[in-house]
């Protein structure tokens, strides 16, 4: 028995490697059985499909079956055998029918071969042997024949061990189509080329598809339709090339035509030598966890829906609320300037605050709704880190210095100056999270720092951090402060306000921007905020190198430094040092006088003091009398450092004769323009004291231009634009005015000009925008001047833009008259001979109460043209003062920020620092969009200007 299932086992492996023998193999094996009188049960299956017919044959012996050998001859079985045309048909062949030891492995994985019609008749003449002698005869003649086609088998293939081993892979893979048969999931095995040679009854049921009716096909063809993804077609269709894995949802057809979801599994399966054999797949339906999916994605959908509904209400409203809440807030900033009861004053008090608290819930309804709606937009402008960090917090540091706070900032001076991003929305990241560290500390400090965490020729990543001294955040709340409407506890809100959205706000916005925040937090102790963020690296201005080689000019100078902040006192050490120059610090006034008393023995003194205002015992104006009531120090240029920018404290410095004010928390760039400014006044204005003398020697000298300019004018503030028209006259040149864009477009394109001064902030078309159409003209006209842009942000990457836009210089408001002239001619090849153009006037002696020295150096010592431009300025003032009002009332950043510009443009003309700080806090606020604080700060701005309006024109009346 061993014998014949080692030859049965060969002949079928043999079988499935050698197909023009397959079906000789199978019919042997059978033959055997009936030949030998074997007691065995076979199970066999004959089909018609596609005009081939298909057998289907498993035997095995039983051992304790009956010796005695009889044929079934079932009319039953031969009516079934001769419909071969039709339908599967199966029916047991057994040598015992009436054996109660009768074994049928209807679970056995039965091996499907294609046969010829020669085969199937052999089959039909074997099954219906009158006796079994006849039977053993018809299966000896064919077993001969058999015999001899297997030895041209073995001729030309593998051997009887070769055949045993695949007989093994065989028995194995009937053992997995047994377990395969039982599995409850659709399981199908495939040829390496992916045609189907069995399923199991799963599959049948799954698919409507019997076994004998996917045979040979492949499953994209048999179960894939027209609103099957395209994409998991050719997912499929790749894996199967390629001999990958794959497991993907896809949607099916059943046999009746309905769809249905499964997630189909293919498998390969590789023989001892690493090659692909087969595929299993295994399908699971899915259809009903796909209609979940598909009903919580919708339920999703309809609350989004909801949610941006409810944002966009929410929106509106607070655009109608703000205009009634505009005018309590005007009504109530007017009613306080009158004459009222403290009761009445107190009243008035607590409705401004509320009010203000008011917009401030309205101002972030308004973005969280933006953000909810998908309206939130990230702009990629180019911009300058310092530049945004310095005004947000500068915007900030009134607060802290309301509280007695401290509020630096710390920044490497190697630190990747120029990116491209979204400047507004680091801004109002930066403003929410410095505002809440203000807003929830009462003493000790605020401290922000920039670091670069990694660089790259392309990009940059930067890392925040905001750290307070305050309440700190307990350790179970540190996630749900970044929810919405959520602060660390109910108190928290009664104490401090708010409307918990400004965090939520925070984080989206950093998501936005492909950022992350968290926080740690210690409670009593303090909070840490930080975020990071990704920039591009933007393009460096032409003229950024000029700071540079101005900041040469400072190597080597000494300065000291006094302040009781020990933050404060390392930035600014950073900085100094960074300059070359040298500083000695200094923790308070006893050990600054110390420093003081030995560099004025060594007559070594301190080329810059920096004091700080806000220090125990002997403030920094203490220590400023000190230093000027004792004849034995001698020092340099004095500069305050303020946590406040106050009218007092500007005029105490103007007392003192300290040279600077400036607020905290200072940038690199602001603290080296004034240093430089600083020094250079010192120089000025000692050439200034001389009353009888020309302001500058060099000017009583001037040459004449070579030629006669006709210059195009652009600016929409009329003092400026008379005043650079006036300028130009004065040199011979021919003017014509424009005040915007968009006139400056139509006059280059009817008129032939040298020169062109385009101012770069106008309504309506800005300077920018029409330098590029002027260029766009000139490329079709072949026509070319130069275009000199007249801007307020000289050491900003505003410059940058205007150079990209294809203007050829800049100037900085306010103008001066010698650099204008000097740039003009020289740029359109007008700079004169070295010659002598006569002396200009005298200025008075009269001491002003106004930098009246410094007007006059912009106009190159012309005092005619200083009056005319003062009557301009006092004209101009009080509609500039009206605009501000007018934008604070209705909201108007936009409006804010340009008047604030202009209203700079002017102070600037008269070095009158103070107010031109608090005109450039206004500016900062419009553009950021946060102008809750710009009534307070517009109070005390009307003040200076006032006094200053009132100082011109009592010049005015004194010059008539």
């Amino acid at each position: 028995m061993a014998r014949r299932t080692r030859i049965l086992g060969a002949l079928a492996s043999l079988a499935e490697k050698q197909r023009n023998v397959l079906a000789r193999a199978v019919t042997e094996a059978c033959r055997l059985v009936a030949a030998q009188g074997v007691p065995a049960v076979a199970r066999l299956g004959i089909a018609e499909l596609d005009r081939q017919s298909l057998v289907e044959v498993t035997v095995a012996c039983v051992a304790d079956a009956s010796d005695t050998a009889e044929y079934v001859t079932d009319k039953s079985s031969l009516d079934k055998l001769e419909k071969i045309g039709s339908s599967l048909t199966e029916f047991e062949l057994s040598n015992f029918p009436g054996s109660s030891t009768k074994i049928v492995l209807g679970q056995a994985a039965p091996s499907l071969v294609r046969v010829s019609q020669h085969d199937v008749a052999h089959w039909r003449e074997l099954l219906t042997a009158e006796t079994p002698e006849d039977a053993i005869a018809i299966a000896q003649q064919g077993r001969q024949q058999s015999e001899a086609e297997l030895d041209i088998a073995r001729s030309h293939g593998p051997t009887l061990e070769a055949a045993q081993q695949s007989a093994s892979d065989r028995e194995d893979l009937e053992t997995l189509s047994l377990v395969a048969s039982r599995a409850t999931n659709a399981v199908l095995i495939m040829d390496a080329d992916g045609s189907i040679q069995w399923t199991n009854d799963a599959f049948a049921a799954q698919t409507g598809y019997s076994n004998a009716e996917v045979f040979g096909e492949r499953l994209d063809k048999v179960l894939f339709g027209a609103d099957t993804d395209p994409k998991a077609v050719r997912d499929f269709q790749q894996a199967l090339r390629n001999g990958h894995e794959i497991t993907e949802d896809v949607q099916q057809y059943h046999r009746d035509g309905r769809t249905y979801w499964v997630e189909c599994k293919l498998i390969p399966i590789h023989d001892t030598d690493g090659k692909l054999s087969r595929w299993i797949g295994i399908q699971s339906d899915v259809t009903r966890r796909r209609q979940t999916e598909e009903a919580l994605r919708a339920a999703k959908q309809a609350a989004e829906t909801s949610s941006r509904t409810k944002s966009e209400f929410l929106a509106n409203m607070s655009h109608e609320i703000r205009t009634p809440l505009n005018a309590i807030l005007g009504m109530a900033e007017l009613a306080l300037t009158t004459d009222l009861s403290p009761e009445q004053r107190d009243y008035l008090r607590t409705v401004r605050s509320s009010a203000d608290t008011l917009l401030q819930l309205l101002n972030d309804i308004l973005d969280i709704s933006k953000i909810e709606a998908g309206k939130m937009e990230i702009e990629e402008v180019d911009f300058s880190l310092p530049d945004v960090v310095r005004e947000t917090t500068k915007a900030l540091a009134v607060k802290a210095h309301e509280k007695g706070l401290e509020l630096s900032v710390h920044m490497p001076m190697d630190i990747t100056q120029y990116l491209r991003g979204d400047p507004t929305r680091i801004r109002q990241v930066l403003f929410n999270l410095v505002g809440n560290a203000i807003k929830f500390t009462d003493r000790g400090e605020v401290a922000v720092e920039v670091e670069e965490q990694w660089r790259t020729d392309e990009d940059v990543g930067l890392h925040f951090s905001v750290r307070d001294t305050g309440i700190g955040i307990p350790k179970d709340r540190l996630q749900q402060i970044f929810e919405s409407f959520t602060q660390v506890d109910s108190s928290t809100t009664r104490r401090f306000g708010g409307s918990g959205l400004g965090l939520t706000i925070t984080s989206q916005l950093l998501r936005l921007m492909n950022g992350k925040i968290w926080v740690q937090s210690k409670q009593g102790k303090g909070s840490t905020f930080h975020f990071t963020i990704q920039l591009k690296i933007g393009q460096q201005p032409t003229d950024a190198s000029s700071t540079h080689m101005d900041a040469g000019t400072l190597a080597g100078k000494s300065v000291l430094v006094v302040d009781d902040n020990a933050t404060n006192r390392r930035i600014l050490e950073e900085m100094l040092r960074h300059w070359r120059m040298r500083p000695t610090l200094a923790t308070g006034a006893p050990d600054a006088l110390k420093q003081l008393e030995k560099a004025s023995r060594s007559n070594e003194p301190f080329d810059v003091v920096l004091l700080d205002a806000m220090m125990p015992q002997v403030d920094g104006f203490g220590l400023a009398e000190k230093i000027q009531s004792r004849p034995d120090i001698s020092c340099g240029t004095v500069m305050m450092l303020s946590s406040a920018d106050r009218p007092s404290s500007a005029a105490r410095c103007r007392e003192l004769g300290i040279r600077a004010h400036l607020v905290k928390p200072i940038t690199a760039s602001t603290l080296l323009e004034t240093i430089l400014t600083a020094l250079s006044q010192d120089v000025t204005q000692g050439r200034a004291k001389r009353p009888a003398a020309p302001l500058d020697e060099e000017l009583a000298a001037r040459p004449e231009p070579k030629r006669s300019l006709r210059v195009l004018v652009v600016d929409d503030h009329e003092p400026n634009r008379n005043l650079a028209i006036k300028i130009l006259e004065r040199r011979g040149h021919a003017c014509i005015p424009a005040t915007d864009g968009d006139e400056a477009i139509s006059a280059c394109a009817q008129d032939a000009f040298d020169a062109v001064l385009m101012d770069v902030q106008m309504p309506g078309r800005d300077g920018l925008s029409a330098t590029r159409e002027i260029r766009l003209q000139q490329e079709r006209s072949g026509s070319q001047f130069p275009i000199i842009a007249l801007t307020a942000h000289a050491l900003s990457s505003d410059r940058e833009k205007c150079l990209a836009a294809g203007m050829d210089a800049y100037l900085a408001k306010p103008i001066h008259a010698r650099e204008l002239v000097a740039l003009v001619e020289r740029i359109t090849g007008a700079a004169p001979e070295k010659g002598h153009n006569g002396a200009p006037s005298s200025p008075p002696t009269d001491s002003q109460p106004f930098d009246i020295s410094a007007a006059l150096a912009r106009m190159d010592g012309e005092w005619d043209l200083l009056r005319e431009y003062i009557r301009d300025v006092v004209d101009d003032i009080p509609q500039l003062i009206d605009g501000l009002w007018a934008a604070i009332e209705d909201g108007d950043a936009r409006s804010l920020q340009m008047s604030a510009h202009r209203l700079k443009s002017l102070v600037s003309s008269y070095d009158h620092s103070e107010a031109r700080q608090l005109a450039q806090t206004l500016e900062d606020m419009g553009k950021d969009g946060e102008i809750n604080d710009a009534r307070t700060t517009m109070n005390r701005l009307q003040l200076l200007v006032d006094e200053l309006v009132r100082a011109l024109s009592k010049h005015l009346q004194e010059e008539k």
